[in-house]
């Protein structure tokens, strides 16, 4: 289950569907504030996730002790059907345990998080099940934790915001804007917000030249849906401000179909206007599988354009059944993506010091590593524990209205694969959310998956 909230691949669509779940979570490892316009390769040594200037956090709140932090974690629990973790490729409720454990055991054994000695509570949930899911979201809001740590069964299909409405700090990547928002200050992102990540993505094509004559440009074809109007809205002014003229672009509106759902009957017409048009890239500002469905009818219609993928379109060379793309028409798309997913495929490719970091925390029997976990889930584990460190050990108040205060403070983080660097302080202040660093990775045919050309990280625009 990779990443979702709107840009980012759906999982829970994935599932429903039955054609994979990859859990797309990361350690965080925090590395210097790198300058504007630096490379984040730059700053590749880790460094400890050091406390406030004040000291060690103090005050109280709900969930904590003197000496101890209570946290709340859900754990995928997929039972429906034929459906279990096993069958769509997440680890099982005990592993996820113990991959939280071996986490949080470490952070204690280094001074805690805030100076306090973390304490785990787990709740299974199965996010097929979104009435049982409703009622686990209220079991853990009275449970009365510091923070709950959500890897998305709740979240992820709408079903948690019992847990802010009863006053509980909350952390999780699949949250909206409108989530944000309406319950500041108690939801917290991992991650930046989508529209932020597709402007990464469409001025990331600028900088590498896709909208220029000499790599074949004319004109772009511009998949949309009005499910989320705020993404294209997002793509049109990054386009503005990338300098590309509206004479040379296409849009296709795909309109909302059921469940987000699209079909080769929905993609059809925009392959065809497409082509007629001369449109020689594609991108799309559409969520879920749309891409991956337009490569299918591409091939059939033997029309072979660009495609300028952005950070939704990670899981293309994993997906099976009727979203599986047409290989050979992919071929050279181009991703500009804020994720690290492509690391794992890349021909020689040396793991960041997150990666490594995280890595070394699971280097038990079979000598694991966060590649070879299912979906990286260990990594998982890293990403959340660590993401919570750095809130407290920069926090001068307990108090959640603080938090996104702590969390701005935290500067720039190195998450372990999955995730690629967030500069939290490049956030507006107080936002309860960073901005992605992003790179380009090329899918290449013969294997069905992604490389990385350069494995430099690139600052967000402004």
């Amino acid at each position: 289950m990779r990443v979702s909230s709107v840009l980012r691949s759906s999982w829970v669509r994935q599932v429903m569907a039955v054609p994979l779940a990859a859990c797309l979570f990361g350690g965080l490892a925090l590395v210097a504030s790198t300058p504007s316009g630096a490379s984040i390769a730059a700053t590749a040594a880790t460094r400890t996730l050091n406390a406030s200037s004040s000291g060690c956090v103090k005050g109280t709140a709900q969930g904590v002790t003197a000496n101890t932090v209570t946290l709340a974690v859900t754990e995928v629990a997929i039972s429906g059907g034929a459906l279990t973790n096993a069958t769509i490729g997440v680890p099982s409720t005990q592993v996820q345990e113990n991959d939280w454990n071996t986490v949080a055991q470490s952070i204690n054994k280094s001074g805690g998080a805030g100076c306090r000695k973390i304490q785990l509570k787990f709740f299974p949930v199965n996010p097929l099940d979104a009435a049982g899911a409703q009622q686990e979201c209220l079991t853990i809001a009275a449970s009365k934790p510091f923070m709950v740590l959500d890897v998305g069964a709740l979240s992820a299909i709408n079903a948690s915001n019992c847990i802010p409405t009863a006053k509980v700090a909350y952390a999780s990547q699949y949250l909206t804007p409108d989530q944000l928002t309406k319950y500041f200050p108690y939801y917290l992102q991992l991650l930046g917000v989508p529209v932020s990540d597709l402007r990464n993505s469409v001025l990331g094509f600028n900088q590498l030249g896709y909208f220029k004559p000499s790599k074949g440009f004319k004109k772009l074809g511009v998949l949309y849906d009005t499910c989320n109007p705020a993404l294209i809205v997002a793509e049109r002014a990054a386009l503005k401000q990338a300098g590309v003229p509206k004479s040379k672009i296409v849009e296709f509106n795909l309109g909302c179909p059921a469940g987000q759902t699209f079909t080769q009957s929905i993609l059809q017409p925009a392959v065809l206007a497409f082509k007629n048009a001369g449109v020689t890239a594609v991108t799309s500002a559409a969520a879920g599988t749309s891409a991956a469905i337009f490569t299918q009818v591409a091939g059939q219609q033997n029309y072979k354009p660009q495609y300028l993928l952005a950070s939704d379109t990670v899981a293309l060379p994993n997906t099976t059944g009727s979203d599986v793309p047409d290989s050979a028409n992919l071929n050279n798309a181009v991703n500009v993506t804020g994720q690290a997913y492509g690391e794992e495929t890349a021909p020689g490719f040396t793991p960041g010091p997150g990666t490594q970091k995280c890595n070394g925390l699971f280097r038990g029997p079979g000598n694991t590593t966060v590649y070879k976990s299912l979906d990286g889930y260990e990594g998982v584990a890293c990403n959340y524990l660590w993401y919570v460190q750095g809130i407290l050990n920069h926090a001068t108040s307990l108090q959640p209205a603080q938090l996104p205060v702590a969390l701005h403070a935290v500067g720039t983080v190195q998450f372990s694969y999955p995730f690629g660097p967030v500069n939290y302080t490049a956030a507006p202040k107080k936002a309860p959310y960073g901005v992605g660093y992003w790179r380009a990775e090329t899918y290449v045919s013969s294997c069905k998956c992604w490389h990385i050309p350069n494995p430099t990280w690139n600052p967000p625009f402004k």
